[in-house]
């Protein structure tokens, strides 16, 4: 919370309006509540690290703007499974009509359809062109509003020739069952918490990768800050300078 506080202020410093601001937190219990609260000071945030229908739905309840479900790694984690079960190229074989990522995507905007959320889809995680494409083929109706992509899929995109649109009488998955409530939009409570850790250990999914994102991100802005403290030290090797976290400076 103090860290998007200060980010906020900063962008207000350089005439950023607070509108284009989206800060980005992970799917815990934690951060959904750290969401919560700054979706009412109007500060809208991007909840991250989504590998389940749980977590999508509890951002949602929460009044979140953007979730980012990240398709390659729930295909990850259902394909190991897979090989543990016997299967020795797990998923390598699987056609793209059957990416369980892809299909999650399906199942969060079948349940936003039906439950009435306005919380926007930004997918991300892609490994292939392909999957953007295939993900693509379901328009509005069962993909995603947006998605964020590498440079790297960027070009393989610009390779792809003819012009690609949503394949005509996609039909989006239904969901039937009552929505399943693990946060109320006028805060946390104990039995949304339990619902949520209940229906997460059915799932499992995010239990495993959440962690592991979490290691990832750790690993990735230490490295960034690395570059970013060698690139200022390269430019002037006899100057000080200060970066400004949370308030405070740092020398």
């Amino acid at each position: 919370m103090d860290k998007s506080h200060a980010l906020v202020a900063i962008l207000k410093e350089l005439d950023i309006p607070q509108s284009r601001v989206l800060i980005k937190i992970p799917a815990t219990i934690p951060g959904i509540r750290a969401a919560h609260k700054l979706e009412s000071e109007k500060v809208h945030t991007n909840l991250t690290l989504i590998f389940s229908l749980v977590q999508a739905l509890a951002c949602a309840q929460a009044g979140v703007a953007v979730i980012s479900p990240f398709i390659g790694r729930v295909k990850d984690w259902w394909s190991a499974r897979a090989i543990q079960s016997g299967i020795p190229e797990g998923l390598t074989n699987q056609s793209l009509s059957e990416h369980p990522g892809i299909e999650l995507v399906h199942r969060i905007r079948a349940a936003y359809t039906t439950y009435g959320h306005r919380t926007q889809i930004m997918a991300a995680g892609f490994r292939k062109v392909e999957e953007i494409i295939e993900l693509s083929k379901a328009g509005s109706e069962g993909g995603a509003d947006s998605m964020t992509l590498p440079p790297d899929l960027l070009d393989g995109l610009r390779q792809v020739e003819g012009q690609r649109e949503p394949t005509a009488g996609f039909k989006a998955p239904v969901e039937t069952r009552p929505e399943p409530f693990y946060f109320s939009i006028n805060g946390p409570t104990t039995e949304g918490d339990a619902a949520f850790e209940r229906d997460s250990v059915q799932e499992m999914i995010s239990l495993d990768k959440v962690p592991e994102g979490l290691a990832k991100f750790s690993v990735d802005a230490t490295t960034l800050e690395d570059k970013v403290r060698s690139k200022l030290l390269s430019t002037s090797p006899t100057s000080t300078f200060v970066l400004r976290a949370n308030g405070q400076s740092l020398g």
